[in-house]
């Protein structure tokens, strides 16, 4: 059985949840698709959980200069550092969902395919569909891999760099910019030796 909306929007991310909630207090039944969590990529695997990485990367940092060894810090605190990070995203993801709610916004956690038909859209997700009169696609972006590599334990996005399944002796960081440069700080603090190309 089919619901039927005024607008969907596909992505959860800022431009998606602000969208929906604008257009929920403007009078329209809103829907909006996210397959992962709600937030997008900076508040769960950018802007956010970075700053809490760098953070406590710095706060290792000075304290060696209190004569506390780097390598053992890093031992011992890499579960914990990764824990707090993902702990500070996921509580602000709860706070976009408790705004979806306030504004009466339905929240579909699953892939969504939009077809378009002669006046109107459909959307696909799993085994059901949602029809909608208007719809947004919001979905951000990824990032991209080189040749016919993949992201795993070895070959990193800014993902896999989010929650390490350990600290790296050695790290190669390919791109300079804000984001690259900043996980060079995070892991140069936490005792890796990086190289930035």
């Amino acid at each position: 059985m089919s619901k039927k909306y005024d607008l969907s929007i596909i992505g959860g991310g800022p431009g998606g949840y602000v969208a929906a909630i604008k257009a929920s207090q403007l009078g329209l039944k809103v829907a909006l698709f996210e397959e992962f969590k709600l937030g997008g990529v900076c508040l769960n695997w950018g802007c956010i959980p970075t700053k809490s990485l760098l953070h406590s990367a710095e706060f290792m940092e000075e304290a060696t200069h209190f004569g506390l060894d780097k390598k053992d810090l890093s031992k011992i605190a890499l579960e914990k550092v990764v824990k707090m990070s993902r702990s500070a995203s996921e509580n602000l993801s709860k706070g976009v969902s408790g705004l979806m709610k306030k504004n009466k916004i339905d929240v579909y956690n699953q892939k969504a395919i939009p077809e378009i038909n002669q006046n109107s859209f459909t959307i696909n997700i799993e085994n059901d569909f949602v029809e909608s009169d208007k719809i947004i696609l919001a979905t951000g972006c990824k990032s991209r891999t080189i040749g016919d590599t993949s992201f795993s334990d070895v070959i990193w996005s800014s993902k896999e760099a989010m929650i390490p399944k350990f600290l790296p002796k050695k790290l190669s960081i390919i791109g300079s910019g804000a984001i690259g440069i900043e996980f060079a700080s995070i892991y140069n603090a936490l005792g890796s030796e990086v190289t930035v190309f």
